[in-house]
C-alpha cells in the first residue's frame, strides 16, 4: 500500500512528513556531520573520523593526524 502522502512504496520521499533521514554511528570531527554509507572518510590514531572532502589540502590533514607544522629558523 503506498504512503498517503507521497504515494511511494518502497520508502518515503526526503520531503514527506513520514521520511526518516539514515542515521550514523560515525560523525565528521570537521563539518560534524554524519558519516554515510558510501562516503570516503579518513581515520586518525585517536580514533576520530573525517569525510575526505572536508580535508581540503594538506594544512587539514596534518591537523587532523595530529601532527605539527614547524617553521624552521636558524636556531633549529
Amino acid at each position: 500500500m503506498p504512503c498517503e502522502y507521497c504515494h511511494q512504496y518502497v520508502s518515503h520521499h526526503p520531503r514527506c512528513p513520514l521520511y526518516e533521514p539514515p542515521k550514523s554511528s560515525h560523525f565528521c570531527s570537521i563539518c560534524n556531520e554524519g558519516i554515510y554509507d558510501g562516503e570516503e572518510y579518513i581515520e586518525n590514531d585517536i580514533g576520530e573520523y573525517a569525510h575526505w572532502e572536508c580535508v581540503d589540502y594538506g594544512r587539514d590533514l596534518v591537523k587532523f593526524l595530529g601532527y605539527e607544522i614547524k617553521e624552521m629558523d636558524e636556531e633549529d
